[in-house]
């Protein structure tokens, strides 16, 4: 009877338990600083031999490292996927940039190398590009794209959800200037940084792009502007564009069409 008994408490737990989510604390050894980042297992991590594929997912400004997790059902698509999904830390308003104005913020190198290396060296992972993808919402999809043009060796998948791709125009806002400078004295890095301008990189590695915003974003037209320059460029992509706002009626259904586009690659 006891071997019974053990034997369907095995099977249910394939069946029942759902995904893990823990937060992890990972350092930054450019920055000597810990931050938190949640990590979600889907519910068969550690049942089996398998390694996993990672989707690195990062918030918007102001937010944090469990918003995604709290406002939509993002576990619930690591089980359907068989994705580990790692959420990091922006520390709210940092850009997921390396500053030149400020050389103490290092976080471009954080998400880019030092949060996959730590996940990489604790998880079961695929560790290689084809089976690593970023994407983000808002400051997150601007980090998303920088982190695939600073490290293309990493990620081999990237998306952008209401992304920032382009930060010309907004430069009293957003605490920009302080990452970027004012942009009156730094015009060169502001221009340099929009993803309309590092198309050339996409020539160097394959990567699987997929860009969506809400019709009545007010970053709609930068959106719509790249996806132009793209199409111009002959650069695959995917482009959704659908009614939606800046917010998180639309982050919360648009995480499943993105993690939807990463299961046919990952």
């Amino acid at each position: 009877m006891k071997l019974t008994v053990g034997f369907l408490m095995l099977i249910l737990s394939f069946i029942l338990l759902p995904y893990n989510v823990q937060v992890e604390r990972i350092t930054s050894s450019t920055m000597n600083k810990t931050f938190n980042a949640t990590v979600i297992t889907p519910k068969t991590y550690g049942k089996t031999s398998k390694k996993y594929s990672v989707v690195y997912v990062l918030h918007g400004w102001l937010n944090d490292y469990d918003s995604m997790n709290y406002h939509t059902e993002i576990g619930k698509l690591s089980d359907e996927y068989d994705f580990i999904i790692v959420m990091p830390d922006g520390n709210l308003n940092k850009w997921y940039y390396d500053s030149k104005i400020d050389p103490e913020l290092k976080f471009g190198t954080y998400v880019g190398k030092e949060v996959p290396e730590y996940i990489d060296k604790k998880y079961k992972t695929v560790k290689k590009r084809s089976g690593r993808a970023i994407t983000g919402y808002s400051m997150g999809g601007f980090g998303a794209f920088n982190a695939v043009f600073h490290y293309p060796e990493t990620f081999g998948n990237v998306g952008s959800m209401s992304g920032a791709v382009e930060i010309s125009g907004f430069d009293n806002k957003w605490n920009l200037r302080k990452i970027f400078g004012n942009y009156e004295d730094n015009k060169e890095l502001w221009d340099s940084v929009a993803v309309k301008n590092n198309l050339d990189k996409f020539a160097e590695k394959k990567f699987n792009i997929v860009i969506s915003c809400g019709d009545k974003d007010f970053f709609i037209d930068i959106n719509r502007e790249l996806h132009g320059k793209m199409l111009e460029a002959g650069i695959k992509h995917t482009y959704i564009e659908r009614p939606g706002r800046h917010n998180w009626d639309y982050w919360r259904e648009e995480i499943k069409f993105q993690l939807l586009f990463f299961s046919n690659y990952l």
